[in-house]
């Protein structure tokens, strides 16, 4: 690039230049406006008020990208075969038949206000209240308490598919966890997720069965006396609380709350190892359950289909409920599922979501099994249960 040389004088302006109304001399400077008066140069007030203005806006998009509210976001999870991450020793196992049996998970992140704006728009996500995911927890201690949760979610899996394969198990706890609450039935008032039942009308409570039954002796109406522990163990604190009636049979009492033992221990025959990861929940119980069971059996448990479960698995074969059915049943539809089992107290919940899906309601483990056999797997490819010898 040529830079004109200052030692060198300038060339004569033209005739005229410089003049009024003639061409501009070389040190000649343009008029400011066009009418010739001078340009209004911002004041300083002015332009501390345009730096302030930009300060503000950046921060608002700070404060909407980064700011954490006492919100949760609840969107849709992924869809993982559950066969892909059971291993068994002890057992003979199969290859894989075809199909698979699929676990749900539910993506959950505290909300931001821009998160909460787009949440409004996408019909899949849900806005929920920190306290409903927390209960009362921090977040660490959550996070502890989801995956305790898992992990006795994957011993009751285990425990209840060798049983239906006919092998003993013992077993025993220290109290029964409330894994999830019913919304709008009294227990929702005075029990929250964490909270370890220890005992029912004075009878300790062991194991989460034990509940179930202390609860059957009941009728709708009746007020149970409680004691309560911290997950951690501490303290009791005794709770009364109203049993409400069964949806499907009035006559029938219920408390409305999902249940695991706590500090569940068996002495299993058969070694099963489930790789979770880092996923928490006990809602892959029954997915697990099932997973196991198609392991061990010759032909395929789903009929060759896609099958994806979500339900907590109990002691006595009961499906519990779990949270975020809604973007379960979305994160199935959009996997191409053939088929999907959900709680049956979820069942409207499912369907209202479910699209082309076939969603069907399990109460039990009898229930998904003959659900399957209506597609060729299940009860029709299981053996009849039989006492097993654990192998020596």
């Amino acid at each position: 690039m040529d830079i004109a040389d200052p030692t060198v004088p300038l060339p004569p302006p033209p005739p005229g230049a410089g003049a009024p109304g003639g061409p501009p001399g070389p040190l000649d400077l343009p008029a400011d406006g066009e009418d010739g008066q001078p340009r209004r140069r911002w004041s300083r007030r002015a332009t501390w008020l345009s730096a302030f203005a930009g300060v503000v806006v950046v921060g608002l998009v700070l404060v909407g990208l980064f700011l954490k509210l006492p919100y949760y976001l609840l969107s849709p999870g992924s869809v993982r075969d559950a066969n892909q991450y059971i291993s068994i020793e002890g057992a003979e196992t199969y290859p894989d038949q075809g199909g698979t049996i699929d676990y749900l998970t539910v993506s959950i992140r505290q909300a931001t206000p821009l998160e909460l704006v787009a949440a409004w728009i996408d019909p899949a996500v849900e806005v929920v209240d920190e306290d409903l995911i927390l209960g009362g927890q921090t977040p660490s201690e959550n996070r502890q308490f989801n995956l305790q949760l898992m992990a006795d979610s994957k011993d009751s899996a285990t425990y209840q598919a060798l049983n239906r394969l006919g092998y003993e198990i013992p077993m025993s706890g220290t109290g029964a966890v409330i894994a999830a609450v019913q919304e709008g039935l009294p227990a929702a008032s005075v029990l929250a997720p964490g909270d370890v039942v220890v005992s029912a009308d004075g009878q300790p409570i062991s194991l989460n069965q034990d509940l179930i039954t202390a609860v059957r002796t009941h009728a709708p109406g009746d007020v149970m006396v409680l004691g309560i522990q911290a997950f951690e163990g501490g303290e009791t604190r005794t709770v009364e609380v109203e049993l409400a009636a069964r949806p499907d049979d009035p006559a029938v009492a219920m408390l409305g709350v999902s249940t695991l033992t706590r500090d569940l221990t068996f002495d299993f025959p058969v070694t099963v190892t489930i790789d979770s990861g880092r996923v928490g929940g006990p809602s892959a119980g029954l997915a697990f359950t099932l997973g196991i069971l198609d392991a061990m059996t010759p032909e395929s448990l789903t009929g060759g289909l896609r099958v994806a479960t979500t339900g907590t698995m109990g002691l006595d074969g009961t499906v519990g409920q779990v949270g975020g059915v809604h973007q379960k049943v979305v994160a199935a539809d959009r996997a191409g599922v053939d088929l999907m089992l959900v709680p049956a107290a979820e069942i409207d919940e499912a369907r209202r979501h479910a699209g082309d899906l076939r969603v069907e309601p399990v109460e039990d483990l009898d229930d998904a099994l003959a659900v399957l056999a209506t597609v060729g797997g299940g009860d029709a490819v299981l053996p009849p249960p039989t006492t097993v010898a654990a192998p020596s």
